[in-house]
């Protein structure tokens, strides 16, 4: 386990170190793997105390992370900003996705899409007023966005649309590996498949699915309710034994052999090729997301947690 990252002081995050962070924010290592070094020290900044729900980056210089009270932060690789935007206040924002570092879009609570084109963030139409949880695509004129009511819109580069939907449950979560390879996941444990022309179930009956992601199209993992993670073969999904029973809410990885998952109670997991472990983690907080890139991998969640692992 690394360090936390820097946080705000006042509207700009920099590298001063103010105090040890007090015991209540540390967690027993009793019931976690041992085969990780101990976590280093958890140290505290004067960062918003929000709760972050979802990270992305183009590079280990271009972080967005996004969260609870319309808060939108970016790293620039020296220190993070709290980015203006139009959305009104008391908002959450609940995915962040981008093509590149001036083509990101943000998705939130009453059907907010915002679009950031490397200078500014705009309000985008979406046509919705419901709850939008999740958003991802494969370039600029090709991004959807999913939530409640089995909610599924497409953005074509020029306005959002309504895409049929085989589900009537929330959706939660998507991921794919190209136009015609894009998996979403649901309240109700579906877990549906557009191939390019239309939204078809694939999978039922499962826990709740809070999160995809893959590195190929027959390496791609879902984790959930109860510990659930699942994995994927290009043929079949199959449930794997995650050795916790917390909800996880995060997924990422950086090859066939190396993913790691997070969620409730500050669960950290991480997966070897062959079997999932729990790692030592720096806060109880619960986590929701992670991203990386290379070997810079970064977790966050409640109470302004943002850490790098």
């Amino acid at each position: 386990m690394k360090r936390l990252i820097p946080a705000l002081s006042c509207r700009r995050l920099r590298y001063s170190i103010l105090f040890l962070i007090t015991p209540f924010l540390t967690i027993s290592c009793l019931d976690l793997s041992t085969d990780d070094e101990p976590a280093d020290p958890i140290v505290d900044f004067e960062w918003p105390r929000e709760y972050y729900e979802a990270i992305w980056g183009s590079s280990e210089n271009d972080i967005f992370v996004v969260g609870r009270n319309t808060i939108i932060l970016h790293y620039d690789g020296s220190e993070w900003v709290v980015m203006d935007h139009p959305a009104q206040a008391n908002l959450r924002f609940n995915d962040v996705w981008g093509s590149a570092s001036d083509d990101v879009f943000v998705v939130g609570e009453g059907g907010n899409i915002l679009h950031y084109n490397g200078s500014n963030w705009s309000q985008m139409e979406s046509g919705v007023s419901i709850r939008l949880n999740g958003v991802w695509g494969t370039s600029p004129d090709n991004v959807f966005a999913v939530g409640a009511d089995g909610t599924i819109l497409n953005f074509d580069g020029s306005e959002w649309s309504h895409v049929n939907s085989p589900v009537s449950d929330e959706i939660f979560t998507l991921w794919g590996t190209s136009p015609g390879n894009i998996w979403a996941g649901t309240s109700g444990g579906n877990l549906v498949n557009f191939n390019g022309s239309e939204w078809q179930i694939k999978e039922s009956g499962l826990p709740a699915v809070f999160k995809i992601w893959g590195d190929s199209s027959n390496h791609i993992f879902a984790v959930g309710s109860g510990g659930t993670i699942l994995f994927y073969d290009g043929i079949e999904w199959t449930e794997m034994d995650s050795n916790t029973t917390k909800g996880l809410y995060g997924i990422w990885g950086s090859g066939t052999n190396t993913a790691f998952a997070a969620g409730l109670d500050g669960r950290l997991l991480r997966y070897n090729g062959e079997y999932w472990t729990q790692i030592q983690s720096a806060t109880t907080e619960n986590l929701k997301d992670i991203w990386g890139f290379r070997d810079t991998r970064y977790v966050v969640g409640g109470f302004g947690a943002i850490i790098e692992i």
